[in-house]
């Protein structure tokens, strides 16, 4: 049987904003000890010793953290960006010749190309299962040991959706990590994407 730290960490496990609260030491102890005893226990009867492995796990935490956090934030300061606009996404349920894609990647049922908008007058379009214009592209052209180092992507996604910019296509090849944005998203994105690799 799984001890109660053991069940209170896959609790918050299954719910990173719990870990992020945590370990920053933002959170009511006794009324999250509350929630889980009674969501994962059934009843309020453990209450204490949740509350107790919370706090254990939020320094834990904060320390492990705050590691990888610095490990992640040296990979993207030796990080470069390069933009480039007018691009279209483009899926199709198979290859697409005559074009030169900045980049393509192909799934089991499709495959989706990055290309210049100008390229899309090249494709018949019943070749197409969809396709979306007028978008820019960021490349994020990282060190080696970005492979090294769990939750890069993680860290640039997570900065990006939490300013509610949407990702409209995301690629990543060895030390190369593309992101599609529509144009109204570019410039903020670039902006936060400048402020986590300045």
């Amino acid at each position: 049987m799984e001890s109660t730290s053991e069940l209170v960490w896959l609790y918050i496990k299954q719910r990173p904003f719990l870990k992020e609260v945590l370990r920053q030491g933002v959170v009511n102890y006794s009324a999250l000890a509350r929630r889980i005893s009674a969501d994962a226990f059934g009843s309020k009867k453990r209450q204490n010793a949740v509350k107790m492995a919370l706090i254990r796990l939020g320094g834990r935490m904060d320390e492990v953290e705050s590691d990888l956090e610095a490990r992640i934030l040296s990979v993207l300061k030796r990080s470069s960006m390069v933009m480039k606009t007018k691009v279209a996404v483009v899926i199709s349920k198979r290859e697409l010749e005559g074009i030169h894609p900045l980049s393509n990647v192909k799934s089991g049922r499709h495959i989706t190309y990055i290309i210049e908008q100008k390229e899309l007058e090249k494709i018949h379009p019943k070749a197409l299962w969809k396709r979306e214009e007028n978008l820019n592209l960021i490349i994020i052209e990282s060190p080696e040991d970005v492979e090294e180092v769990p939750g890069v992507i993680s860290y640039i996604l997570g900065s990006l959706a939490s300013e509610g910019i949407n990702i409209v296509e995301f690629i990543s090849c060895y030390t190369d990590t593309l992101l599609v944005v529509r144009q109204a998203d570019t410039e903020r994105a670039y902006r936060i994407l400048s402020s986590i690799m300045g």
